[in-house]
């Protein structure tokens, strides 16, 4: 099993909380959804979880970017593309809870 260390800000916070874990494994994705962290701080969790896919899209792209020297907008383009294309024909079928 492979799996990332957290970054240091979530190691320094004592309020931290993990989000997502996102796995691949047996061929498809695996996920495990923190669902109620927002709901409990008072917040709607379909907005946030709207802001939290935004911000996880920009930081996707500036990897990219970063690492494969790409354009940042242009990768982040992509991933929309790519992202609203999934919403509408999936690839596979979401199953579990």
């Amino acid at each position: 099993m492979k799996s990332l260390e957290p970054p240091p800000a979530a190691i320094s916070d004592s309020n931290a909380t993990e989000l997502l874990r996102l796995w691949a494994a047996n061929g498809k994705l695996d996920v495990a959804i923190n669902l109620g962290a927002f709901q409990a701080q008072g917040h709607d969790e379909a907005k946030a979880w709207g802001i939290v896919i935004s911000d996880f899209t920009r930081h996707v792209a500036r990897a990219l970017a970063q690492r494969y020297g790409r354009n940042e907008e242009q990768e982040m383009a992509k991933i929309r593309d790519s992202f609203l294309q999934e919403l509408v024909g999936p690839t596979s079928p979401v199953t579990g809870e």
